[in-house]
């Protein structure tokens, strides 16, 4: 299935914003090099969310198993191994996403993103918007509008509804 965004795109937002680099300095390094680095796989995660499946990590191999064989080996999605070509595994993914979580993790959850998350976030969103747009206002804005919900109509004589923004 070809993205609705393309590869290159989201390789170039990624690429553009220095969060991958700077998430992988803050990653334990191992005996063995990992498999997905995380410069694969927050392009892997933008590819899955931008052919709107869910955000699952099983999705994001997914997306990342079906690029183009090139693309695969290109990206370590295919790594050679001694005793042979290896494909990514969930495993490797989990791996991957799990690393990243407690490097960008607080020790004391409060509610607010840590101060690293935060800092990729905003590189990412920034170097999401397109070079023309750069300076056309201070102002920016995201939405996320893919977020089930329910509500029941005003009772007879009321105007209130139970989420009275669930569309």
């Amino acid at each position: 299935m070809a993205s609705r965004v393309p590869l290159a795109r989201l390789e170039e937002i990624t690429g553009h914003s220095g969060a991958a680099p700077r998430i992988e300095k803050m990653l334990p390094s191992g005996v063995r090099r990992r498999q997905l680095p995380v410069r694969t796989l927050l392009p892997g995660i933008l590819l899955a969310l931008a052919d709107r499946r869910p955000a699952y990590l099983t999705e994001v191999r997914t997306a990342l198993t079906c690029l183009p064989e090139t693309d695969q080996a290109r990206l370590g999605v295919i790594a050679d191994w001694k005793t042979g070509p290896h494909q990514l595994t969930c495993r490797q993914t989990e791996h991957t996403f799990a690393l990243i979580i407690s490097a960008l993790g607080k020790d004391s959850p409060d509610g607010a993103p840590s101060g690293d998350l935060q800092a990729a976030c905003d590189q990412l969103l920034e170097a999401s918007i397109p070079r023309q747009h750069k300076h056309t206002s201070a102002s920016l804005a995201a939405d996320w509008t893919d977020v089930e919900t329910w509500s029941r109509p005003p009772r007879r004589g009321s105007t209130e509804c139970a989420d009275p923004e669930a569309s």
